[in-house]
């Protein structure tokens, strides 16, 4: 039932390394998992760090006893696993790799967006808007306080945005494009020298976590930004710190506030649990041993090979009841480096596309818990704009015979007839796929692009490496072809086209663009959509539409399926989770950057299971 390696959709870049702060070996794991019994299993568990005691009916408890002598009970705690695979290096919220839970637990944001709705949710800013062509104005809602009982104001606000006076913070470019950030009482004005990059900057109010101005005295330089240590951080969220149980190669505790401005203000429930315990390295070996067996984690949020039968005989609860069982969170595909041939021709790259059996790869890879992309790669959540007419003209299918045609149209022929074409040179072709060694998924992905790939002529071979040589190849466009689902869900397709068409082309992309696809006029398009006002919805759609149609044309990715918003839960401690069938839609997940969208509504809408009364 299991793979080797269960993985996160972040795919986050501590994978290999983070594994290790468990004792137990991967290798055992797929075989393993049908044999075990659950004494086995709690001995596993204690080799990682974890103790139980059965203290009364219904109370188990959980400790990481080579770290911390605390012990926090199961009736209070919210266990939760799959974001965290390596050791946490801080609660810097600025930078990658902060401890699960700092940005939406303890530093909240001015605003928070429902992708599922499509709207922005106020929440620190009592409003916040674009009052003018060049300004925008945010009123801070009145009583709010920081842990520290200090009240939280627009000189607060001010404070974090000129932050990104640093040229390592991610918003330093935005930050550039401002002339002004004036403080009056509770409003902070923020005034730009151009026309506002409106797009980026909407996206970065509802991204950019506040923290506490004394707290954050010391940050005078972008080596302090990049070194800031909130060793207890300060926050307006419902949670702090429990510094007793945390241990950055075990687990972060949080502990929830006697008071939270938010339920004091009736916007949200005050949240049951008490305590919100993440694991480290909570991942494969943890899950692949508790899972079977009832488990410890009540929250996880990695990608579970199986989910169908546990869906099936009631074990857990997933988004929807069947396939696909979650909903869409980002889109993977494969990324041509369009700087070696003959990936380099538009014509070579629509015949690969029209080569891959998607529909393969989501039915007999993913047994349907995720769902084949459209031909444009923008998610479900974006569906209002794509023009589907122009996508069902234009774009590709699986279509072996439509494959050979093309690449037979455009000069690519079998000379010497080994079942492969040659490049119009005579030149062989023998394109290298690469993935990490060990995402299981992805592996057995491109094992099939490259069968489908071969009944068209197309010669793929599979190239293995870890994740840190697939990264390095990918970034330095030293590579012919990867798997790759960098760009996230977001409020607004622009993150998208940005991602695929961002200029300049640096020797080393990190982010963006790394099929080094270079258009100059589908950059200046992406460009003027940011620079277009978020009211404008028909010059919006009329920008995306020749976005679109380059998309669909001259294929820089090809878009494969849809990666899911991986959510498992039993519903013994606690129950009321996320679902299709109730009015609690919002995103299963811990991950960093979704708790700002509806991920804290999952939290604070949770309810006492039967397990804590011993009944469970």
């Amino acid at each position: 039932m299991f793979r080797v390696v269960c993985l996160t959709p972040r795919r986050l870049a501590g994978l290999l390394f983070g594994l290790a702060v468990v004792t137990l070996a991967l290798v055992g794991f797929a075989g393993a998992a049908s044999s075990t019994n659950p004494a086995t299993f709690s001995t596993h568990l204690a080799e990682a760090g974890f103790t139980s005691a059965q203290s009364s009916p219904g109370t188990l408890l959980y400790s990481g006893v080579s770290r911390s002598s605390k012990y926090y009970s199961r009736k209070t705690s919210l266990i939760t696993g799959g974001t965290q695979w390596g050791p946490v290096v801080g609660f810097n919220p600025y930078f990658r790799n902060y401890a699960v839970g700092t940005v939406g637990l303890c530093n909240e944001t001015l605003l928070r967006y429902d992708p599922l709705k499509d709207r922005y949710i106020n929440w620190l800013a009592k409003s916040a808007r674009f009052t003018g062509k060049k300004v925008y104005t945010v009123k801070v809602r009145p009583g709010i306080r920081w842990s520290n009982g200090q009240k939280f104001t627009g000189k607060d606000v001010r404070f974090n945005f000129r932050l990104g006076r640093f040229s390592n913070a991610f918003w330093h470019d935005l930050y550039g494009t401002l002339k002004s950030i004036k403080v009056k009482g509770s409003t902070a004005t923020f005034t730009f020298k151009t026309t506002p990059n409106y797009v980026q900057w909407q996206n970065l109010i509802w991204n950019l976590p506040m923290v506490n101005p004394g707290q954050a005295r010391s940050i005078k330089s972008a080596a302090s930004l990049e070194a800031f240590g909130q060793r207890v951080p300060i926050g307006t969220g419902p949670y702090e710190l429990d510094p007793a149980g945390y241990d950055p190669t075990l687990k972060v505790v949080w502990k929830k506030k006697a008071v939270w401005w938010a339920a004091r203000q009736k916007l949200a429930p005050s949240p049951k649990p008490k305590y919100i315990i993440d694991l480290v390295g909570g991942g494969c070996s943890i899950e692949c041993w508790s899972w079977p067996y009832g488990g410890i984690e009540d929250l996880n949020n990695n990608y579970l090979p199986g989910i169908q039968a546990y869906v099936a005989n009631g074990r857990v609860q997933t988004y929807y009841r069947k396939a696909p069982y979650h909903l869409s969170a980002n889109t993977s595909w494969l990324t041509p480096n369009t700087t070696h041939k003959p990936l380099d021709d538009k014509v070579f790259r629509t015949a690969l596309a029209s080569s891959i059996n998607v529909g393969n790869i989501v039915k007999n890879d993913y047994g349907d818990t995720v769902l084949k992309a459209n031909a444009t790669g923008l998610l479900p959540t974006w569906k209002k704009w794509i023009d589907r007419p122009q996508a069902e003209a234009l774009g590709f299918k699986f279509d072996t015979a439509k494959a050979k045609s093309l690449l037979a149209a455009a000069g690519y022929k079998d000379v010497n007839a080994d079942g492969y074409v040659e490049n119009r040179d005579g030149s062989t072709i023998n394109l290298k796929i690469a993935v990490p060694f060990g995402w299981s998924d992805w592996e057995t992905a491109e094992a099939m692009i490259v069968d489908s790939a071969k009944t068209a002529g197309i010669r793929i071979s599979i190239k293995n490496g870890d994740y840190n040589a697939y990264q390095s190849a990918r970034n330095n466009g030293t590579f012919d072809l990867v798997i790759d689902n960098t760009p996230q869900l977001s409020d607004n397709p622009w993150t998208y086209f940005d991602f695929l068409f961002h200029k300049p082309v640096l020797a080393t992309q990190t982010s963006a663009n790394f099929s080094r696809y270079s258009n100059p006029a589908a950059w200046a398009l992406v460009r003027k959509l940011d620079k277009t006002p978020p009211d404008k919805t028909a010059a919006r759609k009329s920008i995306m539409k020749k976005l679109e149609k380059i998309v669909l044309t001259d294929v820089p990715n090809i878009p494969l399926w849809y990666n899911g918003f991986w959510a498992q839960s039993p519903s013994k401690y606690w129950t009321n989770w996320p679902s299709s069938t109730s009015k609690r839609n919002w995103v299963p997940s811990m991950w960093r950057g979704y708790m700002q969208m509806t991920g804290i509504d999952m939290i604070t809408h949770l309810k006492r299971g039967p397990g804590v009364d011993g009944s469970g």
